[in-house]
């Protein structure tokens, strides 16, 4: 058997065996592939040593880049058995992969040649670390994205047949999460998509806001700060918008973010933080329990390491996220460093609405490893900034911290204010708020106030961290 013909049987054993669900689906079910969502903690086991065995094989035998990477740090696919031996696998990290993306462009060695010339879309990252990374996907790895994608859609946002879904991610840049999910997953579920696209709203925002009335959008996915910012523009030009549930893409929303989305969309019923990576790693907020994310386990597995140590980190303790698809076969990611902090500690208990089965985070996945920062030796995330600066009266919500070294003295931030003048009161007021949340002291803030619109954007996301530290 060829390369592209096991390929091919692996993708339709997938379909077979229900993985991957043949649509469209009776609108009156409210899970979407119940079968697979509720399956029984010992067969997900059992089901993950036996892709994780899989993929590793594979990519021994088809990638030269893992059968290099893996021999210079002495690892042996005989060494997995079971999915917990992943701990076994070297961890693969940016810089890894970019050295061979430089040496072999575009794709570098990662992806197997003779699937290379058959992929069907290409994604990439921003590139805003370095040199971005690009990935190829196959038939078979959009497929079982765009599964992935309708699981939640349909189950926990109610995206069905009639419903009008507006996708304000990004369009543009090799974006996975752009057109593959609006042009297939939403045909999954019978729903109108409407592919508005979030960078540009602040070019064509009258237009955007038109759309949003005349078409009665029910769902709408973009970022907290361009959710809020949509909001805001509606109160200030005297209408209501018509989402029924806000998806919440692109960064951890902070409890107090929430708060303020529900007071500017009066309409919104749920608001639903979906954590992803260009690459097609993906937790999704379970509506009910605030906070946790559930992942999909037979699609991947999540390991949490120190990053000093790359050693497993203790449960309870925070540590660098490391994630590995157990479908993608074009370019296998096999313990690929995310760069995100987060809680090692995870439940698997069903969830009381649906029955869900598969695992979920205890806590949101708060930001990247490197967007920790530290004021007077105290380790801070701009999500925990974030939910205090929502406390602030007369605020937009929207900052940007400013990192000026590696050991800061001040939290110093840029933040909105709708006041013509801003005195001492207030501004004393805004730092007791700010110091008080995250364990400061009033002194160890200093705020530059400024007029709405003026923080600063990266395309869709409010760029929180405004790093100017010298390279």
């Amino acid at each position: 058997m060829t390369v592209l013909q096991e390929y091919e049987s692996i993708h339709q054993e997938l379909r077979n065996e229900g993985y991957i669900s043949q649509y469209p689906i009776n609108p009156g079910e409210p899970i979407w592939n119940r079968k697979i969502l509720t399956m029984k903690r010992e067969e997900l086991d059992k089901l993950k040593s036996f892709r994780l065995r899989r993929i590793v094989k594979w990519a021994w035998e088809n990638v030269p880049f893992y059968r290099n990477f893996w021999k210079s740090k002495g690892f042996d696919p005989d060494q997995v058995r079971d999915w917990k031996d992943i701990v076994k696998i070297p961890i693969l990290r940016k810089d890894e992969f970019r050295k061979d993306l430089s040496a072999n462009p575009p794709f570098g060695s990662i992806m197997v040649p003779e699937l290379a010339k058959r992929i069907r879309f290409v994604g990439a990252t921003s590139g805003s670390t370095g040199l971005p990374t690009f990935q190829g996907w196959g038939a078979l790895e959009l497929d079982y994205f765009e599964e992935a994608q309708a699981r939640y859609l349909w189950t926990f946002a109610g995206v069905k047949p009639t419903t009008v879904y507006a996708n304000y991610l990004n369009m543009s840049g090799f974006y996975s999460w752009g057109p593959p999910v609006v042009e297939t997953a939403m045909w999954r579920c019978g729903a109108t998509a409407i592919a508005g696209g979030g960078e540009t709203y602040f070019s064509w925002k009258a237009r955007h806001n038109l759309i949003f009335r005349l078409w009665k959008v029910d769902v709408l996915a973009t970022t907290p700060w361009l959710h809020r910012l949509i909001g805001e523009e509606a109160k200030a030009e005297g209408w209501e918008s018509p989402f029924k549930v806000l998806l919440l893409h692109g960064g951890a929303a902070a409890e107090n973010t929430k708060k303020k989305l529900f007071q500017v969309h009066p309409n919104a019923k749920e608001a639903i933080s979906v954590w992803g990576t260009t690459d097609g790693h993906m937790a999704v907020e379970v509506p009910g329990l605030e906070g946790q994310l559930v992942v999909w386990e037979d699609m991947e597995i999540f390991d949490i390491v120190d990053p000093k140590t790359d050693e497993p980190a203790s449960q309870g303790e925070r540590g660098e996220l490391i994630a590995t698809l157990l479908n993608h076969f074009t370019m296998p990611l096999i313990r690929y460093s995310l760069g995100d902090y987060v809680k090692n500690e995870f439940t698997n208990d069903p969830d009381p609405t649906y029955g869900i089965t598969h695992s979920r985070f205890v806590e949101p996945i708060p930001g990247r490893v490197e967007w920790m920062f530290k004021v007077k030796g105290k380790l801070l995330l701009p999500i925990y900034v974030e939910d205090a600066v929502n406390e602030i009266p007369e605020t937009t919500g929207m900052f940007n911290v400013i990192i000026y070294g590696n050991e800061m003295d001040k939290l110093k931030i840029r933040v909105e204010t709708r006041r013509n003048l801003v005195d001492s009161s207030y501004d004393g007021k805004a730092r007791e708020i700010l110091a008080e949340r995250i364990g400061l002291n009033k002194d160890d803030v200093e705020i530059e106030w400024v007029e709405p619109g003026k923080t600063v954007w990266t395309g869709y996301k409010l760029q929180v961290f405004l790093d100017q530290r010298k390279k």
